[in-house]
């Protein structure tokens, strides 16, 4: 049975938001501790878990640790979570002599590997969902965004060169995380949201079919995550045959729900800043109760954030998010009954 077929079928409303750097809190950990030991990672989230008992687990999402890999700096002091300094690609010469990095030998991508193949086998009747960061995304990282996006228009075959050696690694990564028994793979590609439909195809879509190619073989659930403005981009994303699409805050699932396949669910998108981390219980609960009564009658639909909830989030916060998904469900069923 196909995560769409449980989607469809489940008489509960599913509650899976991106929600793993609040259990710091609960084992009185760092996000950078966390971030480089995978035990702990695990640890924090199995935490989280059992006061939250979410739907779907996640690791913790590092929009770095793909381009670290490949020898991009790291800044740990802009902000709690870590963040690529610089660039390390300018030219064809710079791209020609750079290595495809072993999964965990001087990087930390065997840290998320590990960290899920401990959380597989803590929640073995859970889904459990890996993140990647997407083609694009990480060759933007190794550029710089600016470069890149000139580049797109008068160096065309530097960036897919470079698009090669990252898809090199990222095929390699995905394998490593499937490998340890989790059931889907979420490709995170925000910085595509800047193309055009053309340009997203040719430098970023086309390379993430080749992911999710490799997430099927698997027999897993390949997901694209995209938080930035897609209103331009819905079916050329959803053409990469992944199964779900995941949308942020800034594209509004009604809107966009009736362009969305009959074989994609769509997963989004309540606001991980404004609405759980700065937001009070009850905005959570109202915010909430707002969104799923707008996406009533919608199944092919599941309520999440719309993106990677932040660290220092009340644990409150998330838990009136649960409590607002079981009351509603509680709501709609006695309104049935009432009909019946």
């Amino acid at each position: 049975m196909t995560f769409l077929d449980i989607v469809k079928g489940s008489k509960e409303v599913l509650c899976c938001p991106f929600a793993s750097f609040p259990g710091t809190s609960l084992t009185k950990s760092t996000v950078k501790e966390n971030l480089n030991n995978g035990i702990l990672q695990a640890e924090t989230i199995i935490a989280l878990q059992k006061v939250c008992d979410f739907d779907i687990v996640f690791p913790m999402m590092d929009l770095t640790v793909e381009a670290e890999a490949f020898g991009a700096n790291i800044n740990w002091d802009i902000d709690e979570l870590p963040a690529i300094t610089g660039k390390i690609i300018a030219d064809a010469n710079d791209v020609k002599f750079l290595p495809i990095p072993e999964i965990g030998e001087g990087n930390r991508l065997g840290i998320f590997v590990e960290a899920c193949r401990k959380l597989k086998m803590e929640f073995p009747n859970k889904w459990v969902w890996g993140y990647i960061l997407g083609p694009f995304s990480v060759a933007g990282r190794l550029m710089g965004m600016t470069e890149i996006s000139i580049a797109i228009k008068l160096e065309p075959e530097l960036v897919h060169h470079v698009l090669e050696k990252v898809h090199g690694l990222l095929e390699q990564y995905a394998s490593a995380l499937l490998i340890t028994g989790i059931d889907g793979l979420v490709i995170l590609e925000p910085a595509s949201g800047m193309l055009d439909e053309n340009d997203a195809n040719e430098f970023s879509n086309n390379y993430i079919k080749r992911i999710v190619n490799v997430i099927k073989d698997k027999g897993k659930i390949p997901v694209l995550h995209n938080c930035g403005r897609v209103l331009h981009l819905v079916e050329s994303l959803c053409a990469t045959e992944v199964e779900v699409l995941h949308v942020g805050s800034v594209t509004e699932p009604y809107d966009i729900y009736p362009r969305v396949p009959e074989n994609v669910v769509l997963m989004g998108n309540l606001n991980p800043t404004e609405t759980f981390l700065q937001g009070a219980p009850e905005k959570v609960r109202e915010n909430t109760i707002a969104l799923l009564k707008k996406m009533l009658g919608y199944e092919r639909f599941v309520i999440s954030s719309g993106c990677d909830i932040p660290p220092g989030t009340p644990i409150e916060n998330l838990i009136a998010f649960k409590d607002a998904v079981i009351s509603l469900k509680q709501i709609a069923n006695s309104e049935c009954n009432k009909e019946t």
